[in-house]
């Protein structure tokens, strides 16, 4: 996957140059010809009648009886310009005032040996000529009748350089806009590529871990050197936790290919808040952590896929307990449009250089672990279209959910941030142990 850029740029230029080549085929050599064998057939058709004359000028009346009206016309015909001769290939006296053009044709025709009856070639300047001499032998005259009949396509050929020209700017610009687009294109993939290298590296990385340590235990046991019963525990729990990282995975490559699909239905965001304290509340208890609620009495109905969104809630809840000193702050409001869940730890904060990079899959910080639940829950929080943020507060690091709400109601959008002190939560809470929702 590398300089794919570049590849789809060198694609793009070749097929440009391609068409541009098959279109100066087309152009500069099948239509000319196409026009000349065209030019050809009207002099032929014209000159196929026999005792045919021109109509002609004597002593002011024209006369041109003998013209053919019903004769089929090519779409040439009209184009056709008849010289009349008189000796040889000097024109006759009522066109002795003939064209500088006529005059150096007359001048081809007189120094080669030039058919009669028969398609010739002339070029001078900017004109083209197709010609063809006739000589018409009417029995009761001295001399044959003979005129010249020519046709002029220069025009044509001067269009075609026109359009040559237009054509190629045309492409020229088309083709740099591909080339531009195609080479963003390449470098997204070039990125997306390099990402999910990185994603399998890492996820291969996380995975190693708890193999080599249930098969580190395996073989304590297997070898007789560790207790059974310690090692089973430890081997559970680690394969919980690959268990867990590998639903992990799916989940967020369903959601990198499109495939998650949410179940939507109206939650009252409360008791999806109650039930994700429930989920951790066994991890609070034995780390001695206190997680105070803060909710309106009012129900809060969203529209959201309940197991999803829970999901996200208590991935970022563990987070906090791995932080947190004593206590997790938990907070829920509406605004006119939105609901803000906000859920604060009080410890130390999040590394100032961890902040941009705290929402990355696998990302490695100076706490040392990393993984993708964080990434996961920003995954799901923007299917929900909705926002996520940290940041650190006045007390620890704060995570900041915001999504729709799912009716238009005039809620108070007074949303006072809650005072998390380490001797016990402040009095605008409404606050009781986990315990309490068992």
């Amino acid at each position: 996957m590398k300089n794919i850029k570049l590849r789809i740029v060198y694609l793009i230029l070749g097929a440009a140059l391609l068409l541009f080549a098959l279109f100066m085929l087309a152009v500069n050599v099948v239509i000319p010809a196409h026009f000349v064998s065209e030019a050809e057939k009207a002099l032929r058709n014209e000159a196929q009648y026999e005792n045919r004359t021109i109509p002609y000028t004597y002593e002011g009346e024209v006369y041109d009886d003998d013209w053919d009206d019903g004769a089929e016309e090519h779409f040439f015909t009209p184009s056709i310009v008849f010289l009349e001769l008189e000796n040889g290939y000097q024109p006759n006296t009522w066109s002795q005032d003939t064209y500088r053009l006529e005059k150096k044709l007359l001048a081809y025709c007189s120094e080669r040996s030039v058919a009669p009856n028969r398609c010739h070639y002339f070029k001078a300047d900017k004109h083209h000529l197709i010609f063809m001499p006739v000589q018409e032998d009417y029995g009761n005259s001295e001399k044959p009748y003979s005129y010249i009949m020519y046709i002029d396509i220069g025009p044509i050929t001067r269009y075609i350089v026109t359009l040559n020209w237009a054509f190629f700017g045309v492409l020229l610009a088309i083709s740099s806009v591909m080339c531009l687009l195609g080479f963003r294109f390449g470098r997204d993939i070039e990125k997306e590529a390099e990402r999910q290298q990185t994603f399998f590296q890492n996820a291969s990385h996380e995975l190693k871990t708890p193999l080599m340590a249930i098969q580190g235990y395996a073989e304590g046991i297997q070898a007789g050197v560790m207790d059974t019963a310690s090692a089973a525990e430890v081997i559970l729990e680690e394969s919980d936790r690959m268990t867990e990282l590998v639903d992990e995975l799916l989940d967020i490559s369903k959601i990198d290919m499109g495939r998650q699909q949410l179940t939507l239905s109206e939650t009252d965001i409360r008791e999806l808040l109650y039930d994700s304290i429930r989920a951790v509340e066994p991890a609070a208890a034995a780390s001695g952590i206190t997680i105070a609620p803060d909710f309106p009495e009012e129900p809060i109905m969203v529209k959201c896929d309940d197991t999803q969104m829970r999901r996200a809630v208590t991935n970022i809840l563990t987070n906090g307990l791995r932080y947190a000193h004593s206590q997790l702050c938990l907070t829920c409001r509406p605004d006119k449009r939105n609901v803000i869940i906000r859920i604060q730890d009080d410890g130390d904060g999040i590394a100032e250089g961890d902040l941009p990079h705290i929402f990355e899959r696998f990302y490695m910080g100076k706490s040392g672990k990393s993984g993708i639940g964080l990434a996961l829950t920003k995954e799901i929080i923007h299917l929900h279209k909705g926002t996520i943020r940290a940041y650190n507060g006045d007390g620890g690091a704060v995570f900041e959910i915001s999504f729709p709400v799912s009716r238009k109601e005039d809620h108070r959008a007074a949303f006072e941030r809650p005072s998390c002190k380490k001797d016990g939560p402040g009095k605008n809470l409404c606050w009781c142990r986990v315990e309490s929702f068992l």
